[in-house]
């Protein structure tokens, strides 16, 4: 491919970016934007700038998202936090604010691999805390199955996709899968879906947030190519020999009682449930999520 295409995707993400920043309606969403840099990687990724969040001084933390979202959905965790470690956000290969181009094919192998090449690039010099939410708890235990000796301790929140197996989605469901998440009404009812009391905690700033990353050009194709490899599934296999914390709200929708009641079982996730909470315990509880982990890694 050519390498112009590629700078050329890359700008515009970047252009993008920068135009919707200050059009964020929530404070802590423009606040934490304000710390994106934007980290150039080797040519296996056609030199190519991705945005990682960096702030805060002391022990790293590497904090993973979820599905279909960004390193603003930390926004509300982020000030707390950032003021006892150094907070470092990515958005993970494929969605956020990450370049895109059609012809890529974004799977769980390439995103453990473009995580271990940022993480190698930053060049830190102790070993890493992470955090993991939804999806971004089955990247940590992936992550952390390749790189154990340099993982300290890992906190999961809502982890989704530890149990059954990989589904691939064929094309062209996976493109007509992709194009519904599009659609503003769906976006809308994904987003009050993960809170506990939607009524009371849902408005026009989380709904922006949960879809601003859209206008991101090739959204709909990594999307689409994300679901066609299967995505995460099964990594409670890889549950590292490391010090772990998981958190659930009692009110998750979108993990379900079943799944939680598994979460649960596993003596080495060492569950804490919390009520009136939904799916994204870091945004329905800040204060609360971000007493535990700074506990849990201060330990």
């Amino acid at each position: 491919m050519n390498k112009n295409i590629f700078n050329d995707f890359n700008k515009f993400n970047i252009d993008y970016f920068k135009k919707v920043k200050s059009s964020l309606q929530d404070p802590l969403g423009l606040s934490i934007s304000n710390d994106v840099n934007w980290i150039r990687l080797n040519e296996k990724w056609n030199y190519s700038e991705f945005p990682v969040v960096m702030g805060g001084t002391g022990n790293p933390i590497l904090f993973l998202h979820g599905f279909d979202s960004s390193f603003l959905e930390y926004r509300r965790i982020y000030p707390f936090l950032k003021k006892k470690f150094q907070l470092i956000i990515p958005d993970l290969l494929g969605f956020g604010f990450t370049p895109r181009i059609a012809s890529n094919q974004f799977n769980p192998s390439k995103i453990i691999s473009n995580l271990l090449d940022i993480i190698n690039t930053l060049k830190l010099k102790n070993k890493l805390m992470i955090v993991g939410a939804s999806m971004g708890g089955s990247v940590a235990l992936n992550l952390a199955k390749e790189i154990p000796d340099l993982i300290e301790k890992i906190i999961l929140l809502s982890p989704a996709g530890l149990f059954g197996e990989t589904k691939n989605i064929p094309f062209p469901l996976n493109q007509i899968g992709a194009t519904f998440l599009g659609l503003p009404q769906v976006r809308k009812s994904l987003c009050r879906q993960a809170f506990a009391f939607p009524d009371q905690s849902v408005g026009s700033m989380e709904e922006q947030i949960a879809s601003i990353h859209l206008g991101c050009s090739g959204w709909r194709n990594s999307l689409a190519s994300f679901a066609k490899s299967g995505g995460f599934a099964g990594t409670y296999k890889h549950i590292p020999n490391i010090s772990i914390k998981t958190i659930c709200g009692e009110n998750d929708r979108i993990l379900g009682e079943k799944e939680i009641d598994k979460i649960r079982q596993i003596d080495q996730l060492n569950f804490i449930g919390l009520k009136n909470c939904g799916h994204l315990p870091h945004i329905d509880l800040p204060s609360l999520s971000g007493k535990i982990i700074y506990d849990f890694f201060c330990e």
